[in-house]
């Protein structure tokens, strides 16, 4: 988990998490889901799809590589999907007001 401002100054929390779940389909079939589940400030990503009847399919994983690149990967479509961007690191100047 990390911490990160965005360039609008909004507190950001984010959660990366890899994920291989198995579920059932609607015939009952297994699937299984592997990928990337990434949580900024407690909400789901990727957000979004939908199964046949209209209802949120959370079953939708980021699939980069389970690596730290991926990691990074997922987190930066993530935060493109939910609209954000990180405010870049800027060095104060020291005795400047």
């Amino acid at each position: 988990m990390f911490y990160c401002i965005t360039d609008t100054g909004l507190p950001l929390k984010i959660r990366a998490e890899w994920t291989e779940n198995h579920y059932l389909d609607d015939w009952q079939r297994p699937v299984d889901v592997s990928g990337w589940l990434i949580r900024i400030n407690g909400r789901k990503y990727p957000r979004g799809h939908t199964d046949g009847n209209g209802l949120p399919d959370w079953t939708y994983r980021y699939t980069a590589d389970n690596t730290e690149s991926g990691k990074r990967i997922a987190i930066d479509r993530a935060l493109q999907d939910a609209g954000l961007r990180i405010a870049e690191h800027k060095k104060a100047s020291i005795g400047e007001i």
